[in-house]
C-alpha cells in the first residue's frame, strides 16, 4: 500500500514536470518563429471598473503601442447609482481628450436595467456596437493589465493563420506586499502559464485577447453572450466550434499589481475562477485540477503521521513539495526575459516559489467547491451561472463596513 501512494505521489508530479518541459519547448518554438507584418485595422476594448494610480498607467500604455496598422480604443465603464457613473469615467475622459482614436463609452447598468448579462460582458458589447465596417481584428484587455508596448502587435500576428481563431496572452500577477496570502494568489494564478501551449486544451483569457472579427461573427459571439456571465470562456467555446485552435502568445505578458491581499480576497477569488471554469463547461481543465492537485497535496499531507513508523519510504512523499518548489523556479525562467530579469520581480519568484505546495492545495480545494455551487460574486453583484451562455442576475451585495 504504502509503495502504491508513492508510485501515485511521483506519477502526478512526474506529469507536472512534462507540462512544464512541453511549455519550454513552445515558448521557445514560438519565440523563435518569424511572420510576415500583418496589421488590420484593430479595435481594443477595455473594459473599466474602479479607478487608481495603476489603471492611469495602464491607460496611458494603451495609447502609446508600437503597432504600424491602425488601431483604435474603446474605453467603456459603466453607469453607476446616483453619481450617474462608475468613478473611472471622467478620468477617462480627461486621458481621452484629444486622442482622435480613442472613444469612451458609458454602458447601461445591467442591475437598474434589470439586463439578463454579467456588467463586463455588457460593457464590451456597448463598445462593439460602435465599431466601424473597417476594423478587422478585435482585442481585449483589462484595465488592472500593465502592458508593453508590443503588446498588440504580438496578439495580432498570428491571427494571419486562418487555422488560429484567437490568440491570448496571460496574467503575471505581481505582489508588492509579500504576505503569505499574496504570494500563494500570485502562485495560483502564474503557474497556469505553464499550461498554455499549442495544445486542444488552450484558453482565452478576457484580460488579454484577440479574435478576428470574422471569427467573432461567424462564431456568433454576441448571441452566446446576450444571456452569459463570462465572456472569455465563450471565445473558447467559439474558436472550438469553429475548428479553430487558440494560439499562446508567450511573450505577450500582462501584469496585474497586487498588494495586501487577504485570504478571504483570494479564498473568494480563486473559488470564483474555478466555479466559472467548472459551470461553463471546460471540464478538462476542471477535472485535472481535481485529480492532480488534491490527491496530491491530500497524499502528502496524510503521510506526516506515518513518518514514525515508515520514516524512509514517506520522506520520498514529504520530498515531493520541495522539487514542485524547484519546478516553479524552473518555469520561472521560461517568462519573457523583460520580466524574469526585473529585479523586484526576480526576488519576488524566488520567496513565491515557497507557498507553491499551498497554491496547489488550494487550487484542488478550489475544485472540490465548484461542485457545490453556481454563484459567484463579481464587481459588486452576485450571479447564478446557469449555463455556458445563460445566467441569473441576482443583484448587487451589501457593502461591508
Amino acid at each position: 500500500m504504502i509503495s502504491y501512494i508513492i508510485g501515485a505521489v511521483y506519477l502526478v508530479l512526474i506529469l507536472e514536470v512534462l507540462i512544464i518541459i512541453n511549455s519550454f519547448r513552445y515558448a521557445r518554438r514560438e519565440r523563435n518563429t518569424k511572420r510576415s507584418d500583418y496589421t488590420p485595422k484593430t479595435a481594443i476594448i477595455a473594459p473599466h471598473y474602479g479607478w487608481d494610480d495603476q489603471t492611469a498607467e495602464n491607460v496611458k500604455r494603451l495609447l502609446n503601442q508600437d503597432y504600424a496598422g491602425e488601431y483604435e480604443v474603446f474605453f467603456v465603464t459603466h453607469a453607476m447609482g446616483e453619481s450617474g457613473y462608475d468613478e473611472s469615467y471622467p478620468h477617462l475622459l480627461e486621458i481621452a481628450e484629444g486622442h482622435p482614436n480613442v472613444h469612451t463609452l458609458l454602458a447601461p447598468n445591467i442591475v437598474d436595467n434589470s439586463l439578463p448579462r454579467s456588467q463586463k460582458v455588457q460593457n464590451l458589447m456597448t463598445a462593439i456596437a460602435t465599431f466601424s465596417n473597417d476594423v478587422e481584428i478585435i482585442a481585449f484587455v483589462d484595465a488592472d493589465a500593465t502592458i508593453e508596448q508590443d503588446w498588440l502587435r504580438l496578439l495580432v500576428q498570428p491571427l494571419q493563420d486562418e487555422n488560429v481563431g484567437a490568440t491570448v496572452g496571460a496574467r503575471f500577477y505581481f505582489p508588492h506586499t509579500l504576505n503569505t496570502a499574496s504570494l500563494v494568489e500570485a502562485v495560483w494564478i502564474n503557474f497556469q502559464i505553464a499550461l498554455q501551449g499549442d495544445h486542444p486544451l488552450a484558453m482565452v483569457w478576457g484580460g488579454s485577447n484577440a479574435i478576428r472579427r470574422e471569427a467573432f461573427e461567424q462564431g456568433k459571439v454576441l448571441q452566446r453572450w446576450e444571456n452569459a456571465t463570462i465572456e472569455d470562456h465563450n471565445l473558447t467555446h467559439t474558436v472550438r466550434d469553429l475548428k479553430r485552435k487558440v494560439h499562446f502568445v508567450p511573450d505577450c505578458i500582462a501584469v496585474t499589481h497586487t498588494e495586501k491581499r487577504t485570504w478571504k480576497q483570494i479564498i473568494e477569488f480563486t473559488n470564483r475562477q474555478i466555479v466559472m471554469t467548472f459551470r461553463m463547461g471546460l471540464k478538462a481543465q476542471w477535472w485535472g485540477t481535481l485529480l492532480i492537485l488534491l490527491p496530491k497535496a491530500l497524499l502528502v499531507l496524510g503521510s506526516i503521521p506515518f513518518m514514525i513508523f515508515y520514516s524512509e519510504r514517506f520522506l520520498l512523499v514529504l520530498l515531493v513539495p520541495f522539487i514542485e518548489i524547484q519546478s516553479f523556479r524552473i518555469f520561472s525562467r521560461n517568462l519573457p526575459r523583460w520580466l524574469r530579469d526585473t529585479p523586484k520581480i526576480r526576488e519576488t519568484l524566488r520567496t513565491a516559489a515557497l507557498v507553491v505546495p499551498i497554491a496547489m492545495f488550494l487550487a484542488g480545494l478550489n475544485a472540490v467547491y465548484a461542485l457545490f455551487q453556481n454563484k459567484i460574486v463579481w464587481g459588486g453583484v452576485r450571479y447564478e451561472i446557469l449555463s455556458a451562455t445563460k445566467c441569473r442576475v441576482l443583484g448587487r451585495i451589501a457593502e461591508e463596513g
